[in-house]
């Protein structure tokens, strides 16, 4: 292997690496627009979400000012239950006091680095 072989072999590395991150920076600023900051215009507003099973999930949605327990799954929306008014105030109190962090501070947690 010559030296221009390895050099060339860089160059290529280097261009698929920035080709990755600008594809990265353009489907995170126009894809993924799910921030309740961007959605004060919605009248559905999701409280929480756990999955139970692979694609199924129980959600919990604010919709003009009643709270509703749902199931979610990939073919349909079933309604539980309806909730009523103090204890969805408490899941919401309890949402806004959880530190929303973003991926890289996440990454750090879990990495073990400050």
């Amino acid at each position: 292997m010559k030296a221009w072989d390895i050099i060339q072999i860089f160059i290529i590395l280097g261009v698929m690496v920035g080709v990755m991150y600008g594809l990265l920076y353009l489907v995170k600023k126009y894809l993924y627009r799910f921030d309740n900051k961007e959605n004060k215009n919605s009248k559905i507003k999701i409280l929480s979400t756990q999955a139970i099973l692979p694609k199924k999930f129980v959600s919990v949605i604010q919709f003009n000012n009643q709270t509703y327990l749902l199931g979610v799954s990939d073919q349909s929306v079933n309604l539980i239950d309806k909730i009523d008014q103090s204890f969805s105030e408490d899941l919401i109190k309890d949402e806004t006091q959880k530190p929303k962090n973003n991926f890289l501070e996440l990454l750090k947690a879990n990495m073990g680095i400050k």
